[in-house]
């Protein structure tokens, strides 16, 4: 990462101050335009030339701009370089502008990763620090330090909004006390000498082309609904839309006469999603719906720069984004890492347009956000009623202490009669132990999935083809996996770490299929949580809006 220098233009008794990499670079592009210039700094680290940037421009803002004129032009001692003899051209420069503004578009980049592509490219780096200078002069590309200072002395960093800063030394820039970010360290690191870059353009994207659209299946009623209302929010302008729907009623599949729309327009969409493991999905399912469409996938270790007129992305992927989307749809709004996350949401908001339309999708919506509109979609495709939990309350011991006789008989006779279960639990060491118990008093074999377990791959594998019937499992299999016929129980159901969301998620489990459509969903625990009383109630609620719009056909065969 370059150091900057500041620098101040004189023009018709007007003053402009700014950066640059190498203030020989401007001369040598503008020739005799720009021989008024004075060199105000050493060369400095991006955040540190930033604020005495500040400094300077207050100066030159102020009636005594000239006299600071005048005394610096008596006094300068940063001299400007000779003239080199071998000048590089505009023309010779706008290949390499034409480039990088191309990388840049609807993208905030740290300049490292820009000069590693081009480099990749063939460009050498100095010439495309020329281009940058050059660039950032004539206002065409726009340059940010890694932090900025807030008015009341906080500091926050510019690429992901976040003030979990510290200081650390750095190699890079030879300072003991350099500026770091935490939060997004993962998306490669932002220091205090980086540099962050970006391009505002209207006309960023040539996309018009007609999205083909291809369905092997028709929507349902409560989806068809749901698809039509989310086309009319965006043709009445509403930018922020919440789409509730039940686990398994297909909301994803609501979503793609918008995206058609939208990419008819010549407009991009995103498609932000927080889990890894469902952004591969999640593009294959629409690269077979919109066929003649190219789908961009961002996730770690892919290419950043994947292009597309539809993109596919991790949340934090997302950070990577700036102005860019006039649709963006978050899959999964209450998920983790995004559910709660100050730092997604800022990545989120800024990737859009100014005038961009945010749609939200979930299974669990949290009613103390304002949502301008909400479209409900409460029932399965299958016409069968959301089973419904059974909350039970039972004095389990310490999962550390349980043994095979400390497990209600209830629950050893549902598990013992013939089907397929998931039985969920708190945390790894009580899946262990409830495994230990339940195959000892089912005298068969029982597995076990968790984040630590290496085998889970082959379990989920076995569960799916009933080579076992009962799996114990973390909060790790709550969502994105599909088992036919399955069942549910969640023992320990009282523990903080079952929030309503998560119960929600895990009651969706069962009944997704038209093969199965119904079963059975107990949560077991020590006392009745709101959180178990709130998801049976989230869960009740779409069923009896289902009921009153007609959308159960199939619920008297229950």
């Amino acid at each position: 990462m370059q150091k900057l220098q500041i620098f101040v233009v004189r023009s018709n008794d007007e003053f402009r101050l700014g950066l640059c990499r190498n203030p020989l670079h401007l001369v040598n592009i503008w020739r005799g335009d720009l021989e008024d210039i004075i060199i105000l700094s050493t060369p400095l680290p991006s955040t540190e030339a930033y604020l005495e940037l500040t400094v300077w421009k207050r100066r030159f803002l102020g009636r005594f701009s000239k006299c600071w004129w005048h005394y610096l032009r008596f006094k300068q001692t940063h001299t400007l370089p000779a003239r080199s003899s071998n000048v590089i051209t505009k023309d010779d420069l706008t290949p390499i502008l034409s480039n990088i503004e191309t990388l840049l578009s609807g993208r905030l980049l740290c300049e490292q990763r820009l000069f590693s592509t081009l480099r990749q490219e063939g460009y050498w780096p100095s010439d495309v620090s020329r281009a940058l200078d050059w660039g950032i002069f004539s206002e065409k590309i726009i340059q940010l330090p890694g932090f900025k200072e807030e008015a009341w002395g906080q500091i926050v960093c510019n690429r992901c909004n976040s003030t979990n800063v510290n200081k650390r030394p750095c190699l890079t820039c030879g300072k003991s006390d350099c500026l770091y970010c935490k939060d997004c360290s993962t998306m490669g690191k932002n220091r205090g000498c980086s540099v962050l870059l970006a391009v505002d353009k209207d006309d960023d994207f040539d996309l018009s082309a007609n999205a083909k659209l291809e369905l092997t299946y028709e929507l349902t009623a409560a989806q068809q609904n749901a698809s039509d209302k989310l086309l009319d929010s965006w043709s009445n302008g509403i930018k922020q839309t919440l789409i509730w729907a039940a686990c398994g009623a297909g909301k994803t599949e609501v979503t793609f006469s918008l995206i058609q729309k939208v990419l008819n327009e010549g407009k991009q969409v995103l498609f932000a999603i927080p889990r890894q493991a469902i952004v591969r999905e999640m593009a294959q399912r629409l690269e077979k719906a919109f066929p003649e469409t190219a789908v961009a996938v961002h996730y770690g270790g892919q290419p950043w720069f994947a292009h597309g007129n539809l993109v596919v992305a991790t949340t934090h992927q997302v950070l990577h984004f700036r102005n860019r989307f006039h649709l963006a749809i978050l899959d999964e709004v209450d998920a983790f890492p995004y559910h709660g996350s100050e730092m997604l949401r800022f990545g989120l908001l800024r990737s859009l347009r100014p005038q961009g339309h945010l749609v939200e999708m979930t299974a669990t919506p949290n009613f103390q956000n304002k949502f301008q509109h909400t479209i409900t979609i409460p029932a399965r495709y299958h016409g069968y009623p959301l089973p419904e939990p059974r909350l039970i309350h039972y004095k389990l011991p310490l999962s550390s202490q349980l043994e095979s006789q400390d497990l209600p008989s209830f629950v050893v006779e549902k598990l013992k009669q013939r089907g397929s279960w998931l039985v969920f639990v708190p945390t790894i060491a009580a899946c262990t132990v409830l495994r230990d118990c339940l195959s000892e008093v089912l005298a068969k074999p029982v597995g076990i999935c968790h984040s630590q377990e290496p085998n889970r791959d082959q379990t989920i594998m076995a569960l799916k083809t009933n080579k076992l019937d009962v799996v114990v499992t973390t909060s790790i299999l709550e969502r994105g996996v599909n088992f036919p016929g399955i069942e549910v129980m969640v023992l320990y159901a009282d523990h903080p770490l079952f929030s309503t969301s998560a119960l929600v998620q895990i009651a969706g489990r069962v009944g997704r299929s038209a093969e199965f459509p119904v079963g059975r969903v107990f949560f077991i625990g020590n006392r009745v949580t709101a959180s178990m009383r709130g998801a049976q109630n989230l869960i009740k609620k779409l069923n009896n809006e289902a009921r009153e719009q007609g959308l159960l056909p199939n619920e008297k065969s229950t």
